[in-house]
């Protein structure tokens, strides 16, 4: 057995709350490793979004600021370097240090320098003239270059925003070692940018004050880490009350001006201030004033409902929301405040256009109207939902589990070829044999022998036997078995990656979100007619669509675009997850169809990219279900 610390981002002092998972190792493979870590966290709660950080992760965004990977800017070699190589060069020990010369070489030739372990005890670290001591925090001097780098980034930086918690498979939770965590200098980022405290960055002294300091009580009306976490037990539906009844109330810690201020500076806020200026019709020259003046609307809105008392508060679901207009353009919306599980002080903010002209005036309504559901979409462009899935009547975790292991696995080609020889012969009885394609790596072998495996021990083999060279089995007699291997298990797979997006969007900007798969819809015009969708979402009432398909032969790529029209949506609303072809091969085909097409190693990519494209292009602009 082995233990690994995860690291979550809080925005208080120390920014980082720890939690030792403990997961069986496999020697040499340190993706399925990672993927025992991340399960082992699931177990206990499935809807931590958790991001691998370092060089084996599979997740691009992880790979991209592992210590290897991420640069800091330097100008004693008017470079950039990875700050790996930053934290071997500054290192000096009792007889030599710090070996300035490294910051040049490639990482590879750094970690090999025998220098860095024949020079006696590490005493401290010096960098560019100046000393960082080792104690009392020794982890402190990385921490605070990773961080560095990261402002230096905000484009890597922002990738991080997305997850609430982070793994270094190489961080072991009992080393004893100056190697550097990344996973915790991540959360204290991601906890820093929370609560606006980026600037202590600057300077190594700021950043120990700031972080390394005892954490402040919490304010008489906060709640502790672990009951923010829990969802009250009610007996009845919760309701929303105005801020004066409620202000001596546990449940409603309401942030003040100045924690807004602060708010409204957390990672991606400016994407959505634009929005919310230009769709106030705010008049500026540039986007920097455009996102200083929605910065301004936003907070002269909730300043007035504080002073007013119009603030809305659920207490059940952590949300506040307040009325905001401006007069002379007759926008209408409401300001949305969502509390977020992942940071005890942290607040995401979002707002909701309403559809009314200014000549109108009406008053500001009570009730937020709802976006329309995926369903509510379909039914609105003429359909009858014959049959649907919901999250709730999915297979039993066990079974989800295992087409979300076999999505991922799929990064490895001989796992995609293994999956191609079973459907070819699904149809055939007996056993067959499946060669091992030479020059496989041992990591695709343990990949694909783990796979093999967990099929055996959910019993979708009759029997099974695993040789170095190839795999002798023989399916078992089931329609369920031939109906899981022949696709059901990427469909699995795809809800699952759209769910984990749906929770990000639903927890960090108090997002509507709604979500079904297999999907019949029935034409009323046309008796017989009909389509199955396999999964259809929305995010505040933005329809979205995806289609699974486990095979790339005899494909009508047309009718998906020729559906498009009729469900009264894009194109770019459409993403086509083919489990079959590589990406340039996915490419290909979005090259002769204007949608997009993914493959299981880079759907979550395009989903997220699909997302965020169509939702900005709509200005965050609601449709009603009334």
């Amino acid at each position: 057995m082995a233990t690994r610390t995860i690291c979550f981002p809080i925005s208080g002092s120390p920014y980082c709350k720890e939690q030792p998972v403990t997961f069986t190792w496999i020697k040499g493979s340190k993706r399925q490793n990672i993927r025992a870590v991340h399960d082992a966290v699931h177990t206990t709660d499935p809807d931590v979004s958790i991001l691998e950080v370092s060089s084996a992760s599979v997740q691009p965004e992880g790979e991209a600021v592992s210590s290897l990977r991420l640069l800091l800017r330097l100008d004693s070699v008017a470079q950039d370097v990875p700050i790996s190589t930053v934290f071997e060069a500054a290192k000096v020990f009792e007889h030599g240090g710090p070996f300035a010369d490294l910051l040049t070489c490639a990482p590879a030739k750094v970690h090999k320098d025998t220098r860095l372990r024949t020079n006696g005890k590490l005493l401290r670290y010096s960098l560019e003239g100046s000393e960082y001591p080792i104690e009392p925090h020794p982890d402190s001097f990385f921490e605070w270059l990773y961080c560095r780098a990261l402002k230096q980034f905000p484009e890597k930086a922002a990738q991080l925003s997305r997850y609430n918690a982070f793994s270094d498979i190489a961080a072991a939770a009992d080393s004893k070692k100056y190697y550097g965590d990344s996973s915790r200098a991540a959360a204290i980022y991601v906890g820093l940018a929370a609560a606006g405290k980026l600037p202590c960055i600057d300077s190594y002294e700021s950043f120990i004050a700031e972080v390394y300091t005892e954490p402040k009580p919490l304010p008489k009306s906060g709640k502790s880490e672990t009951a923010s976490k829990k969802t009250p037990e009610v007996s009845a539906p919760a309701k929303e009350i105005p801020a004066d009844e409620s202000s001596q109330s546990d449940n409603a810690n309401i942030p003040d001006g100045a924690q807004m201020e602060q708010i409204l500076e957390q990672p991606k806020a400016t994407c959505l201030l634009l929005s919310l200026a230009k769709s106030a019709g705010l008049a500026t020259n540039n986007s920097s004033e455009l996102a200083y003046k929605g910065k301004e609307f936003f907070l002269d809105a909730y300043q007035k409902a504080l002073k007013n008392k119009t603030l809305q508060i659920n207490i059940h679901k952590n949300k506040i929301t307040f009325p905001m207009e401006e007069h002379d353009s007759g926008f209408h919306a409401v300001g949305v405040l969502t509390r977020s599980p992942a940071w005890e002080y942290g607040w995401k903010f979002n707002y909701l256009a309403e559809n009314t002209s200014g000549a109108e005036k009406p008053e500001v309504k009570a009730k937020i109207q709802k976006p329309l559901t995926a369903l509510e979409h379909l039914e609105r462009c003429g359909y009858k939902i014959v049959q649907q899935v919901v999250p709730e009547k999915l297979p039993p975790i066990a079974v989800q589990r295992m087409a979300w292991k076999t999505g991922e696995a799929l990064c490895d080609p001989v796992v995609v070829d293994f999956l191609q020889f079973i459907r070819t012969h699904m149809q055939n009885d007996g056993s067959f044999s499946f060669r091992i394609p030479k020059g496989a790596s041992k990591k695709s072998f343990a990949t694909l022998s783990e796979i093999a495996q967990t099929w055996d021990k959910m019993g979708l083999f009759a029997a099974i036997v695993i040789y170095p060279q190839n795999i002798v089995y023989e399916l078992a007699q089931n329609e369920t078995v031939r109906h899981f291997l022949s696709g059901k298990w990427l469909e699995l797979f795809v809800e699952h990656q759209v769910q984990q997006i749906l929770n990000r969007y639903r927890e960090e900007q108090g997002a509507e979100v709604s979500v079904c798969s297999n999907v019949i819809l029935s034409e009323t015009a046309s008796v017989g007619s009909t389509h199955e969708l396999d999964v259809v979402f929305s995010i505040n009432g933005k329809f979205f669509w995806v289609e699974a398909k486990s095979s790339s032969r005899s494909i009508d790529y047309g009718k998906y675009a020729s559906l498009c029209e009729k469900l009264n949506v894009t194109p770019e609303s459409l993403l086509l997850v083919n489990s079959d072809l590589s990406v340039e091969e996915c490419e290909g085909v979005s090259y002769f169809w204007n949608y997009r097409v993914a493959n299981c190693a880079t759907i979550t990519q395009e989903l997220e990219s699909m997302i965020a494209k169509q939702i900005e292009s709509t200005g965050n602009a609601v449709p009603s279900t009334d």
